[in-house]
């Protein structure tokens, strides 16, 4: 329950504590269930308990592929909202000012970042820097770590806030654009990830589908097992292989 509480904070999904009760109940009840279905398919605790394992990660993945995606849209939400700050800013209101009207125009990821740190300096009492101090080491965005850490020294050395931001929001849209087009570059490689996942357990399930022995000889015994594993074994270090050279290119 602490695990999924601390998710629903992260991520401002606003569960109530019945609701983050039912989904630690359904994680639970899921690895139970599952562990039996794969014992009684295969007749093997290692492979039920490695099954149940499995099920188990089955939360945190999906936890940081949704993280990962409301991150992405935060970091394509970023220009358009310092050019909300830059408008503030030319009307001539204050940078906590500027930080709340783009909570207040915007929608999504960047609404929920930017209204929380309104709310800390408005609401909270705590001073700008420590607001953006935090909102830099809660939010793992380049450049949104950027705009925060460029604001931390301005507020502290002065400086033309207008000048800064025009400059940032200048700036991360030429990265955006870089990575959208590297993203384009390497979309072959990422495509080659996939069919790795999927060629080798679809080409399992035919060979066990002409031959109705072959599913009890890799299932019920050794060698069969061993078989499992280091097929498993190279399919995962393929894919992470595959992972290596995007991030490489990248």
């Amino acid at each position: 329950m602490a695990r999924f509480e601390a998710w629903s904070r992260e991520l401002f999904l606003d569960w109530s504590p019945q609701k983050v009760r039912y989904a630690a109940y359904a994680a639970n009840l899921g690895i139970i269930f599952i562990a039996l279905f794969v014992l009684v398919i295969s007749g093997r605790v290692v492979f039920a308990v490695a099954a149940a394992a499995a099920v188990f990660f089955v939360p945190t993945l999906l936890y940081r592929r949704y993280r990962h995606k409301r991150l992405e849209r935060l970091e394509s939400q970023l220009p358009d909202a310092l050019n909300i700050m830059v408008s503030s800013a030319r009307s001539g209101r204050s940078l906590p000012h500027a930080l709340a009207a783009v909570g207040e125009k915007m929608s999504g990821p960047v609404e929920e970042e930017f209204s929380l740190m309104a709310r800390e300096y408005g609401e909270g009492g705590m001073n700008l820097e420590g607001v953006l101090e935090r909102a830099k080491n809660r939010v793992n965005v380049e450049s949104f770590r950027m705009i925060c850490s460029a604001l931390i020294i301005n507020s502290h050395r002065g400086g033309d806030v207008l000048h800064i931001l025009e400059r940032m929001s200048d700036s991360i849209r030429e990265l955006q654009k870089l990575k959208k087009k590297l993203k384009t570059e390497t979309a072959e490689v990422r495509m080659q990830e996939k069919i790795i996942l999927v060629i080798t357990p679809a080409f399992g399930l035919l060979i066990c589908a002409f031959d109705a022995d072959i599913p009890r000889l890799l299932f019920g015994t050794v060698p069969g097992n061993v078989l499992l594993i280091i097929v498993l074994a190279l399919q995962s270090l393929a894919v992470w292989w595959v992972r290596r050279i995007v991030k490489a290119t990248i």
